[in-house]
């Protein structure tokens, strides 16, 4: 049993005894430009943002909880999707793949809409928590297109030296460009989980072009400021449990392809590499100093954070953007959520959204032990991307 399920199994314990005197639940805290009409609007759509978020009874009010259910135990619910695996071999040899879902019912406004879906560190279209996002939307009329980041299919070998990368948007930007040949007439919205939000707010603010195909952009827990997000990390010991288990996952991968990423190829493209301190690394700074900033082209970290960040490129998206976070999240720190917030509030199609409770990527609701299948993330995602195509459409 691991530490963090320990941590999960004592937390319900404590919050057995203590539920009765928590407060309600409450509406979420929302930053906007206040003299937007869009916004406004965007709210009378959307009550979602306006009442209450009712997490699980028993432990939905723990962050650590929500992470640990979330991260270690997911979903009981695993919907099994049809989709269909695209593959692109890229420019310095690296093979792409996305899967595609396709709609199961006719959207609403009788329109033809994509989901373009990153997800968070290490993960792919067979993560529960993904499969289960593709199965509410598909079914709520629109497409899915999930991005599998480089090394993480078991069955998928690495083609050249290279795997996932925090601020990479090469990947997703292929994505897109494959589905704009293959689904011309339907319109984009971005989805980014974690890692993922980071990934397609970068890519949406990287090129004014990248914006053209995407009619908003969905920003779900994502930290903004790599070099701010790691030193939040460290603060505590028990930040750096979750540092730890996340540099864990990704030396986990790493070793699967070590023969690919650490051959004479690799050495020869990237130079020489220290294996034994890549896999010695305890956090996520760590494995950047050894092994992802010299992957991305950079020999000083603070170089590499600023060119990853998300941050780096907000002013410069305009379509309406959806930023997500949660009060009580143990991986990204409220400390950062002042990116966000100042964004939305200086721009007109921009709405922050912040809840008291959610965990990391968490958001479970209903019921007193065991949560509903669709979980509050979930509903807010789907009712915000169905105000925003009700809204666009009215503008055209």
């Amino acid at each position: 049993m691991t530490e963090l399920l320990l941590l999960f199994l004592c937390a319900v314990l404590v919050l057995g005894v203590v539920i009765s005197v928590r407060g309600g639940p409450v509406p979420p805290d929302l930053y906007y430009r206040k003299s937007s009409q869009f916004v406004a609007g965007l709210l009378t759509a959307c009550p979602i943002f306006l009442q209450p978020y009712t997490p699980t009874r028993l432990w939905g009010r723990s962050g650590h909880v929500q992470t640990v259910v979330y991260s270690k135990i997911e979903r009981l619910y695993h919907p099994n999707l049809d989709g269909k695996r695209h593959e692109r071999v890229l420019p310095d040899g690296a093979t792409s793949t996305f899967d595609v879902y396709e709609v199961a019912r006719k959207h609403p406004s009788g329109g033809d809409h994509s989901m373009l879906v990153c997800p968070g560190i290490a993960n792919s279209s067979n993560n529960p928590y993904i499969r289960t996002f593709a199965d509410v939307a598909v079914t709520g009329g629109y497409r899915v297109a999930v991005l599998n980041h480089l090394g993480v299919l078991a069955d998928q070998k690495l083609t050249s030296p290279r795997v996932f990368d925090y601020g990479s948007t090469t990947e997703f930007h292929h994505m897109v460009e494959d589905m704009r040949k293959m689904y011309p007439n339907s319109s984009f919205l971005a989805v980014g989980f974690s890692m993922g939000a980071n990934i397609i707010t970068k890519y949406l603010g990287e090129h004014p072009d990248h914006q053209k195909h995407f009619i908003c952009g969905m920003s779900l827990c994502q930290g903004y400021d790599i070099a701010s997000f790691n030193k939040c990390l460290e603060r505590s010991a028990l930040m750096r449990l979750y540092n730890n288990a996340i540099a864990k996952n990704v030396k986990t991968l790493l070793r699967r392809h070590r023969d690919v990423l650490f051959s004479s190829e690799a050495e020869r493209k990237y130079g020489k590499t220290d294996i034994d301190q890549v896999f010695n690394s305890a956090s996520l700074f760590d494995l950047a100093k050894t092994f992802s900033c010299r992957r991305a082209g950079f020999e000083d970290p603070d170089e590499y954070y600023t060119w990853g960040s998300s941050a780096t490129y907000l002013d410069n998206i305009t379509i309406p953007m959806l930023f997500l976070n949660t009060l009580d999240d143990p991986v990204v720190s409220p400390s950062v959520h002042g990116i966000a917030r100042k964004f939305a509030e200086t721009h007109d199609n921009c709405l922050f959204v912040v809840t008291r409770h959610g965990g990391h990527l968490g958001f479970y609701e209903g019921g007193f032990f065991v949560p509903s299948h669709v979980t509050w993330l979930e509903r807010a995602a789907l009712e915000y991307a169905g105000a925003v195509v009700t809204l666009i459409s009215r503008e055209r």
